[in-house]
């Protein structure tokens, strides 16, 4: 789990080390132009596991836990309710 974070975060890094001002402004420009989708995405993706994990038993709270947010977040990621908390 922590390698996929830790993968983004360093992609994210490389945009700050593109050397050319001008092309690291384009790649900015390009990654925040995607970025609704990519939310959303990771948003959905999110959701779906959170529903997975209670269906396998986990209460929302532990689920929670594991988040680092409330059982009742939890829930409301679950229903689609939480679209915009982590």
């Amino acid at each position: 789990m922590a390698g996929e974070v830790e993968r983004v975060r360093e992609a994210l890094r490389a945009l700050e080390a593109i050397p050319d001002a001008l092309d690291r402004a384009a790649a900015c420009a390009e990654v925040l132009r995607e970025w609704p989708g990519l939310h959303r995405m990771v948003a959905d993706v999110r959701q779906q596991a959170v529903r997975t994990a209670k269906g396998q038993g986990h209460t929302f709270r532990e689920i929670g836990a594991r988040m680092g947010v409330t059982g009742e977040t939890a829930g409301q990621i679950a229903a689609g309710k939480n679209r915009a908390s982590s």
